[in-house]
């Protein structure tokens, strides 16, 4: 994996009004190859999203968006290239560094709820929506992708010679 994929769509908060903010963010084509070396894809041939921002909890901001993107990734078994079409909506929320709430960390243990909603993430003056993107289309790729029809070669695993059979040839038999 790549260290870094270079896609960058700052917007600075101050510019979310009441009416919020509609943003639409699209990779251009010399920013394909650095995604997709960072994504660990074969080749990446569109990538676009479409954000509204929105004020949320008086400092706070709540994102919901979408993305479409065309991927080409390698099949795990048998190496060829798979052109996939990924789309796919979201949401996140940001607050203030100083108003989300932490919990005692007493134990060292944490609890997660899978079924909750996310945390609030921190929020800074600007927000990168190029990361958010790139952030969810990770999230959404196939981690083992197969093309359609192939599948994992099984052999069957062979029988463990049982260390009695010798002994059981030595015992007589009855008449």
């Amino acid at each position: 994996m790549n260290e870094t994929h270079d896609f960058r769509r700052m917007v600075a908060v101050t510019k979310i009004g009441d009416a919020g903010l509609q943003h639409t963010v699209a990779a251009k084509p010399q920013e394909f190859a650095a995604i997709a070396a960072y994504l660990d894809l074969a080749a990446l041939k569109s990538l676009n999203g479409e954000f509204k921002l929105d004020r949320w909890r008086g400092k706070g901001v709540r994102l919901t968006g979408k993305f479409s993107a065309d991927v080409v990734q390698t099949c795990v078994v048998t190496l060829e290239p798979i052109e996939t079409r990924i789309e796919a909506a979201f949401e996140r929320r940001f607050l203030p560094a100083e108003k989300i709430e932490r919990e005692p960390e007493d134990d060292g243990e944490i609890f997660v709820d899978p079924l909750a909603e996310d945390p609030p993430e921190p929020l800074t003056h600007e927000l990168d929506l190029g990361e958010i993107l790139i952030e969810e289309l990770a999230l959404n790729l196939d981690p083992y992708p197969r093309k359609p029809g192939v599948a994992f070669a099984e052999s069957a695993p062979e029988p463990k010679a049982n260390p009695f059979a010798v002994l059981a040839k030595l015992k007589p038999k009855k008449p």
